[in-house]
């Protein structure tokens, strides 16, 4: 009786295991697991509703980037890395403790990366090269209505540079030193700029920097460079003109935007769902 009683237990609870993680739900034969979706929605603080949405879309780019064969080399993968690296001003080893930190380990994040670039492959081949380039009626019409988007009281400026850049950080400020003096190993490049336009920690650093000196040398993570200030003039608050830049920009991430989820309903609308529990 025991003996029965036990096998009995021992059923029940693996039954419970099986729930607690079993398949929830089949897209075109790639199951989505119930521990899955408590995952994404634990960590990305989204309701029951979202996380699945956003399982499904995971599952049905992964099978469009399969069949459309994208490729990633090892290089590809360096060179993102390099890149990531210097925009958060990190060498490799530095970024190899901060993924440690976090308990990722660096084959795991080189894998997370490499999926990420055939996504942006697929992307540019497959769904940004049908979107046509905006006409300036377009933009215009966009920025009339998205004013609040661009609108700003601070006055924009006009700022005229010449920008000095080496790989040598002594270098560098020798020919700040020496303007006059062409400096072997340091290049010189004229710039025209909008206050609108620019980065703006570079614009807090040239806007306190008198007209006729040089910035402090900024470390670009390739190397370094500082600018001579020529002329900085007011061109009052900002128009169409002004923020044309800024307009295409936020044009084309809403158009990439909508390209990406009428994308992904006609997958939706071709594929295979199963629901089998939620």
């Amino acid at each position: 009786m025991k003996k029965i009683i036990l096998i009995l237990i021992f059923a029940i609870l693996n039954i419970n295991a099986q729930i607690i993680d079993a398949i929830a739900i089949d897209v075109n034969g790639e199951p989505i697991t119930t521990l899955e979706i408590e995952a994404v929605q634990a960590k990305l603080n989204m309701s029951k509703k979202a996380s699945v949405e956003a399982l499904i879309k995971d599952r049905l780019e992964k099978s469009a980037i399969e069949k459309a064969n994208i490729t990633v080399s090892p290089e590809e993968v360096d060179a993102k890395i390099e890149q990531i690296a210097e925009a958060r001003r990190l060498t490799k080893e530095q970024m190899r403790e901060a993924l440690a930190k976090r308990g990722l380990s660096w084959s795991s994040y080189k894998k997370q990366l490499e999926i990420e670039i055939k996504k942006e492959k697929f992307f540019a081949q497959n769904i940004a090269s049908n979107i046509e380039r905006p006409t300036d009626n377009d933009l215009r019409l966009y920025y009339e209505t998205h004013k609040d988007k661009f609108s700003s009281d601070t006055p924009t400026s006009q700022i005229s540079l010449i920008a000095y850049s080496s790989n040598s950080s002594t270098k560098l400020r020798e020919a700040i030193q020496n303007p006059m003096r062409v400096i072997d190993g340091v290049k010189q490049q004229s710039v025209l700029a909008s206050s609108s336009d620019m980065n703006p920690r570079l614009f807090k650093i040239i806007e306190s920097t008198p007209e006729g000196t040089f910035t402090k040398p900024i470390n670009t993570g390739r190397g370094f460079v500082a600018y001579f200030v020529k002329s900085k003039s007011n061109q009052g608050v900002g128009g169409f003109e002004v923020v044309k830049n800024r307009v295409a920009m936020a044009w084309l991430a809403e158009e990439r935007e909508k390209a990406l989820r009428n994308f992904i309903d006609k997958l939706k609308n071709s594929a295979n769902i199963r629901i089998i529990r939620l």
